[in-house]
């Protein structure tokens, strides 16, 4: 990311089973299960806030977690975070609609894999 704070826009979605990949090329994506024991979801933000997030899971249980992302080329370029790492990082087009006009967009899919 460049040395300032950057915009992040966050599309979630809560999927039955686990979705197809989405199209596209992409600049990173991770997969993770995340133990969520009230079956709630909460975003922390750069300045401390705790955002109240308009998705409903089905169930307190264990969830797999989608991360894709991409960079806005048009405000770029970016670099890694890590430290001594100065790569610049791949910014594919074609989610123009999606970043709106931020830094970057973040696709995250989640789907129950066991109940509580």
């Amino acid at each position: 990311m460049p040395s300032e704070v950057g915009t992040t826009a966050i599309r979630l979605e809560s999927w039955t089973t686990a979705p197809a990949l989405p199209p596209g090329q992409w600049a990173g994506h991770e997969e993770v299960e995340a133990d969520l024991p009230e079956g709630e979801l909460g975003l922390r933000t750069v300045d401390g806030g705790l955002r109240e997030i308009p998705l409903v899971l089905p169930s307190p249980g264990t969830y797999r977690m989608r991360w894709q992302w991409v960079f806005n080329p048009d405000t770029g370029p970016f670099t890694s975070p890590l430290q001594g790492c100065s790569d610049v990082l791949a910014t594919p087009a074609a989610h123009e609609a999606a970043l709106g006009g931020a830094d970057q967009f973040c696709l995250v899919q989640i789907w129950r894999t066991a109940t509580a």
